[in-house]
């Protein structure tokens, strides 16, 4: 049971989720009513300059609440006051999404958070001669942008495999207050 003295400013609540697939997002917009096909028909979302299907909006929110849900306890602990989020950037199939809620001031039993929610899409590997090894869906459909590269969001990593290529980017920044029950 987390308690007020547990925190401090900096303090850095975060979870992971890395499992967005096109059978996950058919089975949200069946369970959300969201049935847009912008979520689950490739052709659809071409059509509307897309590129392919995203995730839905509140699919990353849910993540987000989620995270407080977790810590804490499911109200074990405290409630969730209030959650303000801007969506910037789009959740694909195969994403990694990190959430971080990091502390910012504390007021009594309440705790106020700065939450980002990032991205990571991966495009490819290629070996140290700049051979392609391994393509993804970022890399197949053309996801990264000559903006992306500009704003230095496109970066590279030695794997087992080869040098990944992956953009990192946030895709919802925004605030959140919990409140402790002690």
């Amino acid at each position: 049971m987390v308690k007020i003295s547990d925190y401090s400013v900096g303090y850095v609540v975060k979870d992971q989720f890395e499992g967005v697939t096109r059978d996950l997002l058919r089975q949200y917009a069946k369970a959300s009513g969201d049935t847009n096909p912008i979520h689950t028909n490739d052709a659809i979302a071409e059509r509307a300059g897309l590129k392919g299907i995203i995730a839905h909006g509140l699919f990353s929110t849910g993540l987000i609440t989620k995270l407080f849900e977790d810590h804490l306890e499911y109200e074990k602990s405290g409630k969730l006051i209030e959650v303000n989020i801007e969506m910037r950037g789009m959740v694909r199939c195969g994403d990694l999404i990190i959430t971080e809620a990091t502390v910012k001031k504390i007021e009594g039993k309440r705790v106020f958070f700065e939450v980002e929610q990032r991205t990571i899409t991966n495009v490819d590997i290629k070996d140290t001669n700049g051979n392609l090894v391994k393509q993804f869906e970022a890399g197949e459909r053309g996801y990264i942008s000559e903006k992306d590269i500009e704003r230095g969001l496109v970066k590279t990593k030695d794997t087992p495999e080869g040098i990944l290529t992956y953009r990192e980017r946030i895709a919802t920044p925004g605030t959140a207050i919990i409140e402790l029950f002690e």
